[in-house]
Protein backbone atom coordinates (compact mmCIF):
# COMPACT_ATOMS: atom_id res chain seq x y z
CA UNK A 1 0.00 0.00 0.00
CA UNK A 2 2.98 2.55 0.95
CA UNK A 3 4.75 1.69 -2.01
CA UNK A 4 1.85 1.97 -4.62
CA UNK A 5 1.04 5.47 -2.28
CA UNK A 6 4.69 6.72 -3.23
CA UNK A 7 4.66 5.52 -6.75
CA UNK A 8 1.26 7.48 -7.76
CA UNK A 9 3.21 10.51 -5.92
CA UNK A 10 5.37 10.31 -9.55
CA UNK A 11 3.09 8.44 -12.17
CA UNK A 12 -0.17 7.42 -11.20
CA UNK A 13 -1.52 4.33 -12.93
CA UNK A 14 -5.45 4.25 -12.43
CA UNK A 15 -7.02 6.49 -15.05
CA UNK A 16 -8.92 9.23 -13.03
CA UNK A 17 -5.32 9.65 -10.82
CA UNK A 18 -3.45 9.93 -14.02
CA UNK A 19 -5.96 13.62 -14.44
CA UNK A 20 -6.12 15.03 -11.06
CA UNK A 21 -2.38 14.21 -10.75
CA UNK A 22 -1.48 16.50 -13.35
CA UNK A 23 -4.04 18.98 -12.66
CA UNK A 24 -2.50 19.40 -9.52
CA UNK A 25 0.77 19.47 -10.63
CA UNK A 26 0.34 22.02 -13.27
CA UNK A 27 -2.09 24.24 -11.33
CA UNK A 28 1.03 26.08 -10.13
CA UNK A 29 2.41 26.57 -13.77
CA UNK A 30 -1.10 28.06 -14.36
CA UNK A 31 -1.26 30.49 -12.06
CA UNK A 32 2.12 31.70 -12.22
CA UNK A 33 1.33 32.24 -15.76
CA UNK A 34 -1.91 34.03 -14.87
CA UNK A 35 0.28 36.20 -12.87
CA UNK A 36 2.80 37.24 -15.78
CA UNK A 37 -0.29 37.32 -18.32
CA UNK A 38 -1.92 40.02 -15.76
CA UNK A 39 1.46 42.11 -15.23
CA UNK A 40 2.10 41.37 -18.97
CA UNK A 41 1.44 45.55 -20.54
CA UNK A 42 2.93 46.76 -17.22
CA UNK A 43 6.29 44.97 -17.37
CA UNK A 44 6.60 45.35 -21.21
CA UNK A 45 6.18 49.47 -20.41
CA UNK A 46 8.87 48.94 -17.77
CA UNK A 47 11.52 47.11 -19.60
CA UNK A 48 10.74 49.18 -22.86
CA UNK A 49 11.48 52.34 -20.44
CA UNK A 50 14.59 50.60 -18.69
CA UNK A 51 15.96 48.88 -22.08
CA UNK A 52 17.80 46.20 -19.63
CA UNK A 53 19.06 43.37 -21.40
CA UNK A 54 19.11 41.33 -18.18
CA UNK A 55 15.72 41.79 -17.29
CA UNK A 56 14.31 41.07 -20.83
CA UNK A 57 16.44 38.31 -20.83
CA UNK A 58 15.30 36.77 -17.63
CA UNK A 59 11.97 37.62 -18.03
CA UNK A 60 11.46 36.06 -21.47
CA UNK A 61 13.31 32.84 -20.13
CA UNK A 62 10.37 32.92 -17.25
CA UNK A 63 8.08 32.85 -19.85
CA UNK A 64 8.94 30.31 -22.41
CA UNK A 65 10.18 27.74 -19.07
CA UNK A 66 6.83 28.31 -17.63
CA UNK A 67 4.87 27.73 -21.33
CA UNK A 68 6.89 24.29 -21.68
CA UNK A 69 5.70 23.30 -18.50
CA UNK A 70 2.06 24.05 -18.95
CA UNK A 71 2.53 22.22 -23.01
CA UNK A 72 4.30 19.54 -21.06
CA UNK A 73 1.26 19.21 -18.53
CA UNK A 74 -1.33 19.31 -21.66
CA UNK A 75 0.69 16.51 -23.01
CA UNK A 76 0.11 14.49 -19.97
CA UNK A 77 -3.51 15.10 -20.22
CA UNK A 78 -3.63 14.26 -23.72
CA UNK A 79 -1.94 10.88 -23.05
CA UNK A 80 -4.28 9.88 -20.25
CA UNK A 81 -7.24 10.69 -22.62
CA UNK A 82 -6.03 8.98 -25.69
CA UNK A 83 -7.17 4.99 -26.71
CA UNK A 84 -5.33 2.96 -25.28
CA UNK A 85 -4.21 1.26 -28.44
CA UNK A 86 -1.86 4.17 -29.26
CA UNK A 87 1.18 4.31 -26.76
CA UNK A 88 4.36 5.10 -28.58
CA UNK A 89 3.74 9.30 -29.64
CA UNK A 90 3.01 10.43 -26.81
CA UNK A 91 5.61 9.07 -24.44
CA UNK A 92 8.09 10.57 -27.27
CA UNK A 93 6.65 14.05 -27.25
CA UNK A 94 6.38 13.71 -23.65
CA UNK A 95 10.17 12.96 -23.10
CA UNK A 96 11.06 15.74 -25.48
CA UNK A 97 8.95 18.14 -23.47
CA UNK A 98 10.58 17.30 -20.51
CA UNK A 99 13.66 18.08 -22.46
CA UNK A 100 13.32 21.44 -23.43
CA UNK A 101 11.45 22.38 -19.82
CA UNK A 102 14.90 21.07 -18.40
CA UNK A 103 16.96 22.93 -20.37
CA UNK A 104 15.45 26.06 -19.79
CA UNK A 105 15.16 25.74 -15.91
CA UNK A 106 18.61 24.43 -15.56
CA UNK A 107 20.13 27.14 -18.13
CA UNK A 108 18.29 29.45 -15.92
CA UNK A 109 19.50 27.75 -12.97
CA UNK A 110 23.39 28.26 -13.76
CA UNK A 111 22.69 31.67 -15.50
CA UNK A 112 22.13 33.09 -12.10
CA UNK A 113 24.81 31.57 -10.42
CA UNK A 114 27.46 32.50 -13.56
CA UNK A 115 26.34 36.23 -14.01
CA UNK A 116 26.54 37.27 -9.98
CA UNK A 117 29.79 35.38 -9.21
CA UNK A 118 31.49 38.06 -12.22
CA UNK A 119 31.05 40.48 -9.57
CA UNK A 120 30.65 44.18 -11.21
CA UNK A 121 34.11 43.87 -13.10
CA UNK A 122 32.27 43.90 -16.17
CA UNK A 123 28.97 45.55 -17.67
CA UNK A 124 25.82 44.16 -17.76
CA UNK A 125 25.90 43.12 -21.44
CA UNK A 126 29.08 42.00 -21.24
CA UNK A 127 28.53 39.88 -18.49
CA UNK A 128 24.98 38.70 -20.10
CA UNK A 129 26.50 37.40 -23.09
CA UNK A 130 29.28 35.44 -21.30
CA UNK A 131 26.66 34.12 -18.79
CA UNK A 132 24.31 32.59 -21.56
CA UNK A 133 27.43 30.96 -23.07
CA UNK A 134 28.61 29.75 -19.93
CA UNK A 135 24.93 28.54 -18.87
CA UNK A 136 23.98 27.51 -22.63
CA UNK A 137 26.70 25.40 -23.35
CA UNK A 138 26.12 23.52 -19.62
CA UNK A 139 22.33 23.27 -20.01
CA UNK A 140 22.93 21.43 -23.84
CA UNK A 141 25.57 19.48 -22.45
CA UNK A 142 23.05 17.85 -19.95
CA UNK A 143 20.26 17.81 -22.10
CA UNK A 144 22.56 15.85 -24.47
CA UNK A 145 23.72 13.64 -21.93
CA UNK A 146 20.06 12.75 -21.19
CA UNK A 147 18.71 12.52 -24.71
CA UNK A 148 21.48 9.58 -25.46
CA UNK A 149 20.11 8.23 -21.62
CA UNK A 150 16.75 8.08 -22.99
CA UNK A 151 17.13 7.43 -26.92
CA UNK A 152 20.54 5.32 -27.20
CA UNK A 153 20.24 3.65 -23.84
CA UNK A 154 16.72 3.27 -23.28
CA UNK A 155 16.72 4.51 -19.47
CA UNK A 156 13.36 6.59 -18.64
CA UNK A 157 14.93 9.31 -16.82
CA UNK A 158 11.52 11.30 -16.86
CA UNK A 159 8.92 8.48 -17.44
CA UNK A 160 8.49 6.04 -14.93
CA UNK A 161 9.45 2.29 -16.21
CA UNK A 162 8.36 -0.20 -14.38
CA UNK A 163 4.58 -0.89 -12.09
CA UNK A 164 3.56 -0.82 -8.81
CA UNK A 165 3.60 -4.52 -9.02
CA UNK A 166 7.17 -4.28 -10.35
CA UNK A 167 8.83 -1.09 -8.79
CA UNK A 168 12.52 -2.66 -9.15
CA UNK A 169 12.05 -2.54 -12.68
CA UNK A 170 12.55 1.35 -12.45
CA UNK A 171 15.06 1.41 -9.36
CA UNK A 172 18.81 1.12 -10.95
CA UNK A 173 21.87 3.18 -10.83
CA UNK A 174 21.99 3.48 -14.61
CA UNK A 175 18.70 5.72 -13.99
CA UNK A 176 18.73 7.22 -10.63
CA UNK A 177 22.67 7.81 -10.66
CA UNK A 178 22.09 10.59 -13.00
CA UNK A 179 19.90 12.21 -10.98
CA UNK A 180 21.89 11.70 -8.22
CA UNK A 181 25.12 13.45 -10.08
CA UNK A 182 23.10 16.22 -11.10
CA UNK A 183 21.90 17.03 -7.41
CA UNK A 184 25.47 16.74 -5.71
CA UNK A 185 26.46 19.13 -8.70
CA UNK A 186 24.44 21.95 -7.57
CA UNK A 187 24.74 21.08 -3.97
CA UNK A 188 27.70 21.54 -4.56
CA UNK A 189 27.98 24.87 -5.96
CA UNK A 190 25.19 25.77 -3.59
CA UNK A 191 27.05 25.11 -0.52
CA UNK A 192 29.84 27.25 -1.53
CA UNK A 193 27.70 30.40 -2.40
CA UNK A 194 26.43 29.76 1.47
CA UNK A 195 30.04 29.82 2.37
CA UNK A 196 31.34 32.49 0.25
CA UNK A 197 30.31 35.09 2.76
CA UNK A 198 32.29 34.03 5.57
CA UNK A 199 35.48 34.50 3.56
CA UNK A 200 37.58 36.94 1.51
CA UNK A 201 35.25 36.91 -1.76
CA UNK A 202 32.18 37.52 0.25
CA UNK A 203 32.11 41.16 -2.10
CA UNK A 204 31.44 39.21 -4.96
CA UNK A 205 28.24 38.22 -4.06
CA UNK A 206 24.97 40.68 -3.40
CA UNK A 207 24.39 41.39 -0.01
CA UNK A 208 20.58 41.12 -0.27
CA UNK A 209 19.35 38.01 2.46
CA UNK A 210 16.54 37.68 -0.75
CA UNK A 211 19.47 36.15 -3.02
CA UNK A 212 20.70 33.37 0.39
CA UNK A 213 16.97 32.92 0.87
CA UNK A 214 17.21 32.28 -3.20
CA UNK A 215 20.18 30.01 -2.52
CA UNK A 216 19.06 27.90 0.84
CA UNK A 217 15.49 27.08 -1.23
CA UNK A 218 17.50 25.43 -3.79
CA UNK A 219 19.93 23.77 -1.59
CA UNK A 220 17.07 22.37 0.39
CA UNK A 221 15.46 21.05 -3.16
CA UNK A 222 18.75 19.17 -4.25
CA UNK A 223 19.22 17.57 -0.60
CA UNK A 224 15.37 16.25 -1.19
CA UNK A 225 16.13 15.21 -4.70
CA UNK A 226 19.64 13.75 -3.95
CA UNK A 227 18.44 11.45 -0.82
CA UNK A 228 15.61 10.56 -3.14
CA UNK A 229 17.54 9.28 -5.71
CA UNK A 230 20.00 7.69 -3.40
CA UNK A 231 17.22 5.56 -1.60
CA UNK A 232 15.80 4.81 -5.55
CA UNK A 233 18.84 3.67 -6.62
CA UNK A 234 19.56 1.53 -3.15
CA UNK A 235 16.42 -0.16 -4.22
CA UNK A 236 14.05 1.70 -1.19
CA UNK A 237 10.78 2.21 -3.14
CA UNK A 238 10.03 5.25 -0.39
CA UNK A 239 12.47 7.04 -2.26
CA UNK A 240 9.83 7.65 -4.45
CA UNK A 241 7.60 9.60 -1.96
CA UNK A 242 11.13 12.04 -1.06
CA UNK A 243 11.75 12.76 -4.78
CA UNK A 244 8.25 13.23 -5.77
CA UNK A 245 7.92 15.78 -3.17
CA UNK A 246 11.16 17.60 -4.53
CA UNK A 247 10.36 17.02 -8.22
CA UNK A 248 6.57 18.46 -7.31
CA UNK A 249 8.40 21.36 -5.34
CA UNK A 250 10.75 22.50 -7.80
CA UNK A 251 8.67 23.02 -10.99
CA UNK A 252 5.98 24.54 -8.46
CA UNK A 253 8.36 27.04 -7.04
CA UNK A 254 11.13 28.14 -9.00
CA UNK A 255 9.76 30.22 -11.49
CA UNK A 256 7.95 32.47 -8.94
CA UNK A 257 11.28 31.89 -7.08
CA UNK A 258 13.08 33.52 -9.39
CA UNK A 259 10.73 36.28 -10.28
CA UNK A 260 10.27 36.91 -6.65
CA UNK A 261 14.17 37.03 -5.72
CA UNK A 262 15.09 39.24 -8.93
CA UNK A 263 12.39 40.98 -11.12
CA UNK A 264 9.66 41.68 -8.44
CA UNK A 265 11.91 44.88 -7.18
CA UNK A 266 12.43 45.34 -10.68
CA UNK A 267 9.18 45.73 -11.82
CA UNK A 268 7.93 46.98 -8.93
CA UNK A 269 9.62 49.90 -8.47
CA UNK A 270 7.72 53.85 -8.20
CA UNK A 271 6.97 54.66 -11.48
CA UNK A 272 7.82 58.77 -11.19
CA UNK A 273 11.33 57.73 -10.01
CA UNK A 274 11.65 55.57 -13.04
CA UNK A 275 10.56 58.78 -14.86
CA UNK A 276 12.92 61.03 -12.91
CA UNK A 277 15.62 58.76 -13.87
CA UNK A 278 14.97 58.53 -17.71
CA UNK A 279 15.10 62.76 -17.74
CA UNK A 280 18.12 62.40 -15.91
CA UNK A 281 19.87 60.34 -17.85
CA UNK A 282 18.87 61.99 -21.04
CA UNK A 283 20.15 65.62 -19.50
CA UNK A 284 23.40 64.09 -18.85
CA UNK A 285 24.06 63.04 -22.12
CA UNK A 286 23.22 65.92 -23.21
CA UNK A 287 25.78 67.51 -21.49
CA UNK A 288 23.56 69.89 -18.92
CA UNK A 289 26.12 68.04 -16.38
CA UNK A 290 29.22 68.52 -17.50
CA UNK A 291 31.67 70.39 -15.51
CA UNK A 292 33.69 71.51 -18.44
CA UNK A 293 30.54 73.91 -19.18
CA UNK A 294 31.32 75.92 -16.13
CA UNK A 295 33.94 78.78 -16.51
CA UNK A 296 34.69 79.94 -13.30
Amino acid sequence: MGASFCIDLVSPHSHGAKIIYTVVIGLPTVLFLAFLGWRLLPSIRKLQRSQSHIMTTYYGFLWGVSLLNLMRCIALVAQDLQPSGDEYLPPLLLNHLWLLTRFGLVMLEVSVVVFLLQGYLTSGREALIRTLWISGAYAAFETLVASMYIFVAHVPLFLYGGSPEAPENDLHWSKWGFWLAHTVLFLMVYALILILPNTKWRDRLPAKPSFYRYILVLFGLNVLAGLGSILLGSVVVGGYCVYGLATFLYYAIYPPLLYLTFLSEFFGSNEELDMDLMYYSEMKEAGYFEEDDYDY
